[in-house]
């Protein structure tokens, strides 16, 4: 008898995590902690990451988020057989399925593969008019991309069209800019009936995971820029010349911009000078910048507010003798 009162004192004055009969012992509740790290394939520590327990009997979820440097604690876990579940917004989930035992710590680190992010993006469609060798029009497609593993993350990235089979690819231009342009002839529909229809970006990783950007639309094409009247068929005028057109009439909000190139023999024209946001209604703008003698070509366009433009062809005039 006095053994077994010595037994129980000696029980009773253990410390509260050693004692196996203390109520509030994790041991007697059959509870246990678990902690870890969240960080992406290349190391970087990932904040606010939910890590979730799903205990495999019963209802309850056991949650909380990695603070500033990637780290998490969660007390209290049922120590029997859970899924662990590391998950945020723009990464791949990673699960772990193990038996956490009580009284015994349990570190689980998770490496979370991010996915790219779209940025920006943007859509619209552009006209030149051309005296040789014939009018274009042309789809422009732009995206700005991140990525946690750095843009050499990313495989490729195009754009689908509502309802067509046409696949259209985006090339990389610098930074995180991808961007390409597509002559009408070359999708399977004229642009008026792509027009209202939902474009998408995809771009996909190395590992060839998939993500796809908000809809865009093609919401106008101008085929009818303004029309050169002077100078032009190479006038001779001053080094302070006044470029007039003629405007047709437009049911929408727009602003127009003048480009004057200079003709250089045997080598590409080089842009001399541009302006932009005319004024909508205006017909006539007054060169202020003196041009140095020479051939130039200029002409004249209107934009829209979706950033869809065209542009009227070329009217060739001289400067000096």
């Amino acid at each position: 008898m006095k053994r077994i009162f010595l037994l129980v004192f000696f029980l009773s004055c253990l410390p509260e995590r050693d004692n196996p009969y203390d109520p509030n012992s994790d041991f007697f509740k059959k509870k246990t902690t678990l902690s870890g790290l969240c960080q992406n394939r290349i190391g970087v520590p990932i904040p606010d990451c939910w890590i979730k327990v799903l205990p495999l009997r019963g209802n309850t979820v056991y949650l909380t988020k990695t603070d500033q440097r990637g780290r998490y604690e969660l007390k209290d876990c049922p120590a029997e057989s859970v899924l662990i579940i590391g998950e945020k917004e723009g990464f791949v989930p990673e699960s772990v399925f193990t038996y956490l035992e009580v009284y015994k710590g349990e570190t689980i680190n998770f490496i979370l593969e991010g996915l790219p992010k779209f940025v920006n993006h943007s859509l619209f469609s552009f006209f030149v008019s051309r005296h040789i060798p014939r009018d274009s029009s042309v789809l422009s497609l732009k995206c700005e991309l991140e990525d946690p593993e750095g843009i050499g993350d990313i495989k490729k990235v195009f754009a689908t069209i509502e309802g067509l089979s046409d696949t259209l690819p985006l090339a990389f231009k610098f930074g995180s800019t991808y961007e390409n342009f597509f002559l009408e002839e070359s999708l399977s529909q004229n642009l008026e009936e792509i027009s209202g229809r939902e474009f998408y970006l995809i771009a996909s990783d190395l590992f060839g995971h998939y993500v796809q950007s908000s809809p865009l639309r093609l919401i106008r094409v101008i085929r009818n820029p303004p029309e050169p009247i002077s100078p032009a068929g190479g006038d001779s005028v001053s080094c302070h010349p006044l470029l007039v057109w003629q405007l047709p009439r437009y049911l929408f909000s727009y602003s127009q911009f003048i480009e004057i190139y200079l003709i250089r023999p045997n080598l590409e024209p080089i842009l001399y000078l541009r302006s932009e946001n005319i004024p909508p209604g205006d017909t006539s703008f007054f060169v202020a910048e003196s041009l140095i003698d020479g051939y130039y070509y200029w002409q004249v366009g209107i934009k829209d507010s979706y950033n869809n433009w065209a542009k009227s062809a070329e009217a060739v005039f001289r400067v000096g003798g």
